[in-house]
C-alpha cells in the first residue's frame, strides 16, 4: 500500500503483486494446517483409543471380583460400596469422553482453520476430562480393595492420584504460565490470545 501511494501509475502491477503474495501465503498456510492437523489428529486418536481400551478393560476386571454365591452369581462383590460406585461412574465417564475424542478425530480431517482451532480446544478439554476421570477410577478402584484392611494405604493412593492431574497440568502449562507471569509484570498484553497456544 505504501508503494501504491508512492507511485499511483503502477497500481495494476502492485495490485497483481499483492494478489500473488496473498495467494502464496494462503497456500502455504493451508499446507501447514494440513500438516499440523494430520500430526495432531494422529497423536490425539492414539491417546484416545489407548484410554478407551484401558477404561474398557477396567470395567470388566472389577475391583473385588465377582460373586460366586448362589442367587447372586456374576454380580460384583463390592457393588454396595460408595467407592465402587464412584469407580464405575468415573470409569464410564473416562471411556465415553475418550471415545468422543476418537470420533472427533474423524471430523477433524477437514482443513478449515477455524474448525481445527475449535477441534483442538474441544478435544484438549475432553482428553483432560478423560485423564482426570481415569485417575479417579484408578484411585477409587484401589480404595475399594484396600479400604477394609489398609485404610492408610488407600488414603495415600487417593491423595497421590488426586495430585497427579494437578501437577501434570502445572508442568504441561508451565511455559505459558511463566510467560504470563513475566509479561504481566512489565507491560499489559492481550491474554485472550494465549489460550490458543
Amino acid at each position: 500500500m505504501a508503494m501504491l501511494k508512492a507511485d499511483p501509475q503502477d497500481a495494476t502491477s502492485i495490485f497483481n503483486l499483492y494478489n500473488q503474495v496473498k495467494t502464496k501465503v494462503t497456500n502455504l498456510t493451508r499446507q501447514d494446517i494440513k500438516s499440523v492437523t494430520k500430526t495432531y489428529t494422529k497423536n490425539t486418536s492414539l491417546v484416545a483409543i489407548l484410554m478407551a481400551t484401558i477404561t474398557f478393560a477396567a470395567a470388566f476386571t472389577l475391583p473385588g471380583g465377582y460373586s460366586a454365591d448362589a442367587g447372586s452369581e456374576g454380580l460384583p462383590n463390592m457393588a454396595r460400596k460408595a467407592a465402587f460406585q464412584a469407580f464405575l461412574i468415573s470409569d464410564t465417564l473416562a471411556m465415553c469422553s475418550s471415545l468422543a475424542v476418537a470420533f472427533f478425530v474423524i471430523l477433524a480431517r477437514r482443513e478449515d482453520l477455524e474448525f481445527f482451532l475449535y477441534y483442538r480446544s474441544f478435544t484438549k478439554k475432553l482428553m483432560w476430562f478423560a485423564y482426570v476421570a481415569t485417575t479417579t477410577a484408578f484411585a477409587t478402584g484401589l480404595y475399594t480393595v484396600l479400604d477394609p484392611r489398609l485404610l492408610w494405604l488407600a488414603v495415600a493412593v487417593c491423595v497421590l492420584t488426586g495430585l497427579l492431574p494437578i501437577f501434570s497440568k502445572l508442568l504441561g502449562e508451565w511455559p505459558i504460565l511463566n510467560m504470563r507471569f513475566r509479561l504481566g509484570r512489565t507491560f499489559t498484553f492481550n491474554s485472550e490470545l494465549l489460550h490458543m497456544v
